[in-house]
């Protein structure tokens, strides 16, 4: 290490360890030299190996566990493969897709949701197309895989095209378990389109403890979904997932 460059010193041990992560020296859920274990490898003090520390919980290379130290990410077992999770004879089974992808990681899923009907939002009616205040229903999820929550929701479809069907509670009925596309086929509505919107940040306090993210720096994948028939929007949903517990990979026809 020099102390005769310009380069920081903190940035000098974080460049040393994220090496050692790039280059598989350390890997998933390995712990990282503490504190006092950076000040006695390498002779600084304690502000600039909390620094080192702090920059690679910034770019998410590792996390910080009360208690018990500091270590580096896992890569997430679950895969979210689009566009193929919506492809229709992926869904022959009545199996939604979460459960297909705890599957595929060799998990067990479980589900806990509730739905109420509610009046649209100004954010909700426009994303919908409808007017501030007609009813809909709004549903929440959480989805949990082998013990670990990896996933929260709300989603909102309008009760003018769902209310006097066997689909208006999205959580009940003969159809609750086929997921959006499905039940919508069961009342004749064929979704032909989703639009998501990602958004990386960190989470709310309240998503923080739904998904029980105790660890300090680690993201969450946003996305902002709207499904569609023939340009008309059936349902619109806000899903929230940690970004340590699932990879999202994008496989694209070209044409």
């Amino acid at each position: 290490m020099s102390t005769s460059g310009h380069t920081p010193l903190y940035v000098q041990i974080a460049d040393d360890l994220r090496t050692k992560i790039h280059e598989g020296v350390l890997r998933g859920g390995d712990r990282v030299p503490s504190e006092n274990e950076i000040c006695e490898q390498w002779p600084v003090s304690k502000i600039t190996a909390r620094k080192a520390l702090a920059t690679l919980r910034s770019e998410g290379l590792t996390e910080s566990v009360r208690g018990k130290g500091t270590f580096v990410r896992r890569k997430a077992p679950r895969v979210r493969l689009a566009p193929q999770r919506w492809f229709r004879q992926t869904r022959t089974d009545g199996r939604p897709t979460y459960g297909q992808e705890a599957e595929r990681a060799g998990e067990e899923s479980v589900a806990s949701r509730r739905s109420h009907e509610t009046q649209a939002t100004f954010e909700v009616a426009e994303r919908l197309t409808i007017e501030t205040g007609d009813p809909v229903s709004e549903t929440h999820y959480l989805i949990v895989m082998d013990g670990e929550q990896v996933s929260m929701s709300v989603s909102w479809e309008p009760l003018a095209l769902t209310g006097a069907t066997a689909i208006a509670c999205p959580t009940e009925g003969p159809h609750a378990s086929l997921g959006v596309i499905g039940r919508f086929d069961k009342i004749g509505i064929r979704i032909d389109e989703v639009e998501e919107a990602l958004d990386c940040r960190m989470p709310a306090p309240d998503e923080a403890r739904a998904l029980h993210m105790p660890t300090i720096g680690t993201p969450v994948v946003a996305i902002e979904q709207t499904w569609r028939a023939q340009g008309l929007p059936v349902c619109t949903a806000n899903v929230v997932f940690p970004a340590d517990r699932y990879e999202f990979r994008y496989r694209m026809e070209i044409k």
